[in-house]
């Protein structure tokens, strides 16, 4: 019953795109990888993450989850399609370092967790790893708007 006054952070339809990690985000022309940096998949945004947990930016279809767990994409209910690669290059560590929480055309909501990563693990490795939100498909309002880069904790809005 209690649940019934408890406050919501998001409506699960909203069209918000949230951070995906706790971290600092930072602009694409930071990013240390030139195909994020010029934005050629789609307008982009970066994060330095603090911690190895990864959530969804949307509410929708998780209908892309690499077998390495290095990258996922959500289709929203407003298709908008987010793509969120977390580090750069680190496709070569095969999924080692990565667990996977949900799978392939599962339904997520915005903030659910979806991957967690051993940062730890990245940083001896040599892997930078910021993460990549990329919007590859927009919405039909166009170009998102992102805040300024800042810090910013899971699910926290950062569009407008």
């Amino acid at each position: 019953m209690f649940k019934l006054f408890k406050k919501k952070d998001f409506e699960p339809d909203d069209d918000a795109i949230r951070a995906v990690a706790d971290g600092k985000m930072i602009l694409p022309c930071e990013i240390k990888d030139a195909v994020f940096s010029g934005e050629l998949m789609g307008q982009t945004i970066g994060i330095i993450p603090e911690n190895g947990k990864v959530v969804s930016p949307i509410s929708g279809t998780l209908e892309v989850m690499y077998p390495t767990g290095h990258a996922f994409a959500v289709r929203g209910m407003n298709g908008v399609g987010i793509l969120v690669h977390i580090g750069i290059d680190t496709v070569t560590l095969n999924g080692k370092g990565f667990k996977i929480l949900k799978k392939q055309g599962d339904s997520v909501i915005a903030g659910e967790n979806v991957v967690t990563v051993d940062l730890h693990y990245l940083q001896e490795s040599g892997i930078d790893s910021t993460i990549m939100i990329v919007e590859t498909e927009p919405g039909t309002d166009g170009k998102t708007k992102f805040i300024d880069p800042c810090e910013v904790k899971r699910n926290q809005i950062i569009s407008m």
